[in-house]
């Protein structure tokens, strides 16, 4: 009885979405390749994923689906104003999938599989080995650059409290930012999204960064983010399950990835 009860509470709220909730608000983070603005569009994985969901949602769903966009230059703002949002709304912007920010928004299943690399300027000493000798003399001197409220940012707060206890850590707003300025300063490292890394190197051939693999960090997921308790939750997850084998998936990666990093990163 008790299960009977829960499947139509499901059903009548489902029910009362489809006809009420037609507007779905999206909010963004600018990052290419996952979301940017070119000649006036708004493009990149992330959009082309979410554009099949509104498919969906036409199609076997029923909803008449209209779209509210606004784009966020700075993360913080985007991640506040997501968390802090209409019900039906939608949050893209590479987040890293984590239990501290579950606790106060909800994620999508996760759409990409990631990496995040640690990356200095093509001149600096390669770190060898994760001995704390060997750490603090290849990156003691540095300044740490990063982005305030993601995982990058743990990545180097974990260097300080493990390694370097007296590190610098400057602030930016976007890994364009970070890569730009390491690119130019020998003394400066930061954590990168594999994904950004390669696309910023693709679009700048004549930049000299390095990797240093050793403090590479893997296993990360990326997720859409939501308000908590809202409907686009279970829906999106319905959705992605039988889209993530299709085709289509796949075919947006390599769009945007290319072959090599769709074979690594996509969702099996």
């Amino acid at each position: 009885m008790r299960t009977l009860l829960l499947i139509i509470a499901c059903f009548l709220s489902l029910n009362f979405f489809a006809q009420n909730g037609d507007t779905l608000y999206i909010n963004y983070f600018n990052q290419t390749p996952f979301v940017y603005s070119e000649a006036g569009l708004v493009k990149g994985i992330e959009i082309d994923i979410v554009n099949e969901y509104i498919l969906w949602l036409k199609s076997k769903k029923k909803m008449n689906i209209t779209l509210k966009q606004v784009g966020f230059t700075d993360f913080d703002s985007f991640y506040t104003a997501t968390k802090k949002g209409n019900k039906n709304s939608l949050g893209l912007g590479s987040v890293t999938i984590s239990q501290d920010r579950a606790a106060e928004i909800d994620f999508s299943a996760p759409y990409l599989k990631n990496v995040a690399f640690c990356v200095t300027n093509g001149h600096a000493p390669d770190v060898k080995t994760k001995s704390s000798d060997e750490i603090l003399r290849s990156l003691g001197s540095m300044n740490a650059l990063t982005i305030n409220n993601t995982s990058l940012n743990k990545y180097v707060m974990e260097i300080k409290k493990n390694y370097i206890p007296d590190l610098k850590i400057s602030y930016k707003s976007d890994e364009i930012k970070i890569l730009d300025e390491i690119s130019k300063n020998v003394l400066a490292f930061g954590y990168i999204d594999a994904v950004g890394f390669w696309f910023y190197l693709k679009n700048n051939p004549g930049k000299f960064l390095k990797m240093q693999k050793i403090l590479n960090q893997s296993k990360e997921e990326l997720g859409f983010i939501m308000p908590k308790a809202s409907q686009h939750k279970a829906l999106f997850n319905e959705f992605f399950s039988a889209f993530k084998v299709t085709p289509t998936y796949r075919g947006i990666l390599e769009k945007y990835l290319g072959a090599y990093m769709t074979q690594n990163m996509a969702i099996n």
